[in-house]
């Protein structure tokens, strides 16, 4: 019987980041036909590209249907079709395909589940026990690894090869992505490898799992893995067995099980609808597809959109245009330019500022960490120097400081003059501009820092401690979910005719709500407006905590690289009802106070070798390279912890891991050979005319000085 007279079975799952789609043949159970796609927050829109592409294949077939997933049930309304809860599907099809499976673990994009089985002999078939899955909380899924993927700055096809290359694991929290962020960004600035990285959020994602999902219950063997991350990752399958002591033949490996959940959806409908006259053709689920929403949505309460009006919008814009500076033009001596130079690292991103003796800045680079620090910071010195040389100037270091999360690897790295803690500098950039500035509040890629400030003193400060919420990576990993790119972020959200209710919640619980907002209609314009008022929520429930907004005084400055996305500016300025003023360098300040701060130490208290700058110089950056070893015991005493230490070529080195100054005691130079990797001192950035630390312009950040 061909396919135009057999009504088959289509199974669609709605997930949290993806959409499958499943055919069957009703009597075999046979697999006929799979598709597994990211729907980037288009749920319903995805369904239907993927509804069309099956016409191709069965243009005159009729089907039973039923939608499973989380975001399923809304898909399920409009297409009228059952709807199957996914853990009943998953267990249809360990049940019809897998049945000496006695546990099965599924994890998907935001969702981990843990399913339990057992052989009834009196039924005569397996049946489930016991399960469990995660709440709102993200933590050990898909999105876990997205962040983790982010922070690297890998892609995320290449981040199995990474981990498969992995040796050494450490400590990472699986429980929350923003911890686990925090764990990673000490691992990078302390010289771990990615490939070790990779690797052991891999274990952190598996101890997770069986520590904290399945609370106590013992993971029987054989255990079925399934789901995306399951599929896409077979170290972490292997790393799951290695944690569970699994022999080969207690691992089930399904031969889809990216789309395992869609083809339990397919089959189970005879067995939960029986005898039900209610086939359809792909053609009639597309034209129910194409039906306006039902009223109920289209009522719903709508927030305001971020302007007004067009004249609105314009004003805010050429109001802090105005605030912003352009670079000033350097002034070489003989063709000597002589300068004092700051490194700042942030969390997410680099930037280094130079300024010449009347306090002038000349030249400020801003770019993303890459998941190599020391190599970027390399690269962006040498690009530095490319530039001038270029111009037959010869560039002279009067200073170098260093700031950040690494501001004293860097230091030993580079040999800097001075460094400093972060909420200093940016607190003496700030008044270097703003010297009547009471409150000063500092957004970066994953930390926050609110200043307030008397006479350029600072009275109070206030931090985000292990949230990264109101944070620009917050921000970012949202922006690629949603499928937009990191500079049309503000474009989008002021398009939103309708921003979402997102309300103030961490990163990971945010996740839950973004679905919710999808199934009532809510497009990726709106999420992301909900998501920059979101933020602004964020700072002043998380971290400002105060009950009268009055308190932050009458000349409020905003700085930090998530400040140069203008909705989140627009954003604070609608939750204080009151303007604020935008910092001339908004992602440098840090680094520009930081350059202040170095120039004025040497001119107080002078170089520390008494004569002239520790800076290693550019001839040294050029044979530069560093070494690492992992895992090294400390013998200083019975706690013997376990340190990481970098040496680089310069002598100098770096060790971390300690708990007590014993550990940080000096090494014998040079390591073996057969313990230790040594980097590459190749190039990150080849192309030296195309050079990703360009200078920074205001014309390339904001092409029409504008909304970037």
């Amino acid at each position: 019987m061909g396919d135009t007279e057999r009504i088959l079975r289509m199974g669609i799952d709605v997930g949290s980041t993806t959409v499958k789609i499943v055919m069957t043949d009703p009597v075999t159970e046979e697999n006929l036909y799979a598709r597994y796609v990211r729907h980037n927050a288009r749920q319903q829109e995805t369904v239907r590209c993927l509804l069309r592409e099956a016409v191709e294949h069965f243009p005159a077939g009729r089907f039973r249907a039923a939608v499973c997933g989380s975001g399923g049930q809304p898909s399920a309304k409009k297409l009228g079709v059952h709807y199957i809860q996914e853990v009943v599907a998953n267990s249809a099809a360990v049940r019809a395909r897998y049945p000496q499976v006695r546990t099965a673990v599924e994890l998907g994009g935001q969702d981990a589940k843990v399913l339990f089985f057992y052989y009834d002999e009196k039924e005569g078939q397996l049946l489930t026990s016991d399960m469990r899955m995660n709440g709102s909380c993200a933590g050990g899924t898909g999105a876990f690894i997205d962040e983790v993927t982010a922070l690297l700055n890998v892609e995320p096809e290449q981040f199995e090869a990474l981990a498969e290359q992995g040796r050494h694991v450490y400590d990472i929290s699986g429980r929350c992505g923003v911890f686990a962020k925090t764990d990673i960004q000490q691992l990078l600035l302390s010289g771990a490898r990615r490939e070790d990285i990779a690797l052991s959020t891999f274990h952190a994602i598996a101890k997770q799992t069986i520590g904290g999902l399945a609370q106590g219950l013992e993971l029987k063997a054989p255990i079925l893995f399934e789901g995306g991350p399951l599929t896409f990752h077979p170290t972490l399958v292997r790393v799951f067995a290695e944690r569970l002591h699994l022999m080969e033949e207690d691992i089930v490996r399904p031969e889809h099980p990216e789309t395992i959940v869609a083809y339990g959806t397919s089959i189970a409908i005879d067995s939960l609808f029986p005898r039900e006259e209610d086939t359809v053709t792909l053609e009639e689920l597309l034209t129910r597809l194409a039906q306006p929403d039902a009223p109920a949505l289209a009522e719903q309460e709508a927030s305001k959109p971020f302007f007004s009006s067009q004249e609105a919008r314009q004003l805010f814009r050429k109001r802090h245009d105005r605030e912003l500076k352009e670079l000033c033009p350097p002034q070489p001596e003989n063709g000597e330019l002589r300068v004092w130079m700051w490194i700042s690292y942030g969390s997410t991103t680099y930037k280094f500022v130079l300024i010449q003796e009347e306090e002038r800045v000349i030249a400020g680079f801003y770019a993303n960490n890459q998941g190599e620090p020391l190599l970027v910071v390399r690269d962006g010195l040498k690009a530095l120097k490319w530039k001038y040389d270029a111009q037959g100037i010869r560039l002279t270091i009067l200073g170098l400081g260093t700031t950040g999360y690494g501001e004293k690897l860097l230091a030993q790295a580079f040999g800097a003059d001075y460094h400093t803690v972060e909420t200093v500098a940016h607190a003496l950039g700030c008044t270097q501009y703003y010297p009547e500035a009471t409150f000063l509040l500092d957004i970066g890629g994953q930390d926050m820092k609110a200043i307030w400030l008397e006479n350029g003193i600072i009275t109070n400060i206030m931090l985000n401690e292990a949230c990264s919420s109101g944070c620009g990576s917050f921000l970012e990993n949202f922006a690629v979910n949603l499928n937009i790119p990191v500079e049309e972020i503000a474009e989008a959200v002021f398009r939103s005719e309708s921003p979402a209710r997102l309300g103030s919640r961490c990163t990971v619980f945010m996740n839950s709500t973004i679905i919710s907002e999808q199934r009532c209609g809510k497009g990726p314009d709106d999420i992301m407006a909900g998501l920059c008022r979101s933020i602004i929520e964020n700072v002043f429930t998380k971290v400002v905590r105060i009950a009268n907004t009055a308190q932050l005084g009458d000349c409020i400055v905003v700085q930090g690289g998530t400040f140069r996305n203008r909705a989140v500016l627009r954003a604070l300025e609608e939750y204080l009802g009151a303007e604020v003023k935008l910092a001339p360098y908004p992602g440098e300040m840090g680094a520009v106070g930081a350059a202040l701060a170095v120039k004025r130490q040497v001119a107080e208290s002078g170089y520390r070798n008494g004569s002239q700058s520790s800076f290693i110089g550019f001839d040294a950056l050029e044979q530069f390279s560093y070494e690492t070893r992992t895992g090294v015991p400390c013998p200083g005493c019975g706690n013997r912890c376990s340190r990481t230490i970098v040496r680089f070529s310069t002598g100098m080195q770096w060790i971390s891991g300690n708990r007590c100054e014993k550990g940080a005691v000096e090494e014998p130079t040079g390591f073996a050979a057969e313990s230790a990797e040594k980097e590459k001192p190749a190039d990150l950035f080849v192309e030296r005319e195309k050079l990703l630390f360009q200078e920074y312009s205001y014309r390339q950040v904001f092409p029409d000085r504008g909304e970037a």
